[in-house]
């Protein structure tokens, strides 16, 4: 499993002149105090890449999964939407994990002028179809896949 350090940068660190000394960043960067303000430019696939994998470290099966749902939109400038089905998962997110998927995108994208607004999904439609069990999963891709169905039924599988 892949696990990435999602610590945020110390202030201190920051201010140690030593550390920035040297250091050349690859594309476009804006001078800000003593620090350097990464602006890297970016585009949707890079983050669809970065968003899967801070959710695959994500250890919540419900946070992960609300994670997984969908793709990130890259909106104006650097603000990424996404989109959530209910409030719970809206409160966890923003509480458990926020600050921790931003810090890791401005990592990763080399980019801090990133933005993140998560908002809970209107379409009572698209929840509904939404498979949430194994069954209802399995069901679902059947219907894609009917060869799903005859090699379930061939070879005696079941979701356990």
């Amino acid at each position: 499993m892949h696990t990435e350090n999602l610590s945020t940068p110390s202030i201190s660190g920051m201010l140690n002149e030593d550390l920035l000394s040297g250091v050349s960043e690859p594309g476009s960067s804006v001078q800000k105090g003593k620090g350097i303000l990464k602006d890297q430019p970016f585009d949707s696939e890079q983050l669809t890449k970065s968003w899967k994998d801070f959710s695959d470290t994500v250890d919540a099966a419900q946070l992960k999964s609300a994670l997984s749902v969908r793709e990130p939109i890259l909106s104006d400038g650097f603000n990424i939407i996404y989109n959530l089905d209910n409030d719970v998962q809206l409160q966890r997110i923003i509480q458990d994990l926020k600050p921790k998927l931003l810090a890791y995108l401005h990592g990763v994208l080399h980019n801090e002028k990133i933005t993140l607004e998560f908002n809970v999904t209107e379409n009572p439609e698209e929840i509904l179809n939404k498979p949430y069990t194994n069954q209802e999963k399995f069901n679902m891709m059947a219907t894609r896949y009917p060869v799903l169905g005859m090699m379930k039924q061939r070879f005696g599988l079941d979701f356990d």
